[in-house]
């Protein structure tokens, strides 16, 4: 490999035993990886003019980012430190609203991705909404209910409807994301025949450097990460503790 620009497909999976397991394709990221060392100094103290006389490498260390552009559920719940839930579809009976709603007010249901919304006030023969005059649906996708006209009714009101399979990410649910990444890097410069690999056995992943809600460009997650020493392949020669770069060939 003389010239070099490289491009890489970033997959990462679980270690276990500092192997790793079944590998997910993390899609379209950009992958950067700095490694770093600190030092201490000592100066001679004789000549008038303290050179340096004798170093101590005090620490190795690496880290970097990674910025998924693949808004996969995987991809948030590393970047926010969380499990991925699986939700599947369902329904639900008489949620209760907050008391005492005016118009124009917003509730939040439960659930999102939302349809076959009946909603009913708190009467002895309960009476039922009409939608478009007592409320609306702000949003069904996002389980968002505004409220028109309620002078005429009970409250407090309880919704029914049906929503959705879904996935959820609880934020912050890990202590630790760490994860196995393999990188197949390609040299633009001579083509596929010239790939390399790099193999980072430990990736301790920090939360999302910034969450862009209101964006108004193209987005991503950039998310930082340190190395952690993997001590199941530490003495192994070939291995070693942090990760390996993997050339083609033997050539220069």
């Amino acid at each position: 490999m003389k010239d070099f620009s490289l491009q890489s497909k970033i997959y990462l999976a679980t270690n276990v035993n500092g192997k790793p397991q079944a590998m997910r394709w993390t899609g379209d990221a950009l992958l950067k990886v700095n490694p770093s060392s600190s030092e201490e100094s000592r100066k001679e103290s004789y000549s008038g003019q303290r050179r340096t006389s004798a170093t101590l490498n005090t620490g190795t260390e690496v880290s970097g980012t990674i910025t998924f552009h693949n808004g996969s559920p995987e991809n948030f719940a590393i970047s926010l430190g969380g499990d991925v839930i699986d939700i599947a579809s369902g329904s639900v009976t008489g949620e209760a609203f907050p008391t005492d709603l005016v118009a124009g007010e917003l509730i939040a249901l439960d659930h999102a991705d939302i349809s076959s919304l009946v909603i009913n006030d708190s009467a002895g023969t309960p009476a039922t909404l009409t939608e478009g005059t007592d409320y609306s649906i702000e949003s069904a996708a996002g389980g968002m209910v505004k409220i028109l006209d309620p002078a005429s009714y009970t409250q407090p009101f309880t919704a029914d409807y049906d929503y959705a399979a879904r996935k959820d990410i609880v934020m912050s649910s890990q202590r630790s994301v760490v994860r196995y990444l393999v990188a197949i890097a390609e040299n633009t410069v001579d083509g596929a025949e010239d790939n390399a690999r790099l193999d980072l056995y430990r990736v301790k992943f920090n939360n999302v450097n910034e969450l862009d809600l209101t964006a108004t460009s193209l987005s991503g997650l950039e998310v930082p990460f340190t190395l952690l020493n993997d001590s199941n392949n530490e003495n192994d020669s070939e291995l070693g503790g942090y990760g390996r770069w993997i050339m083609p060939g033997t050539g220069a």
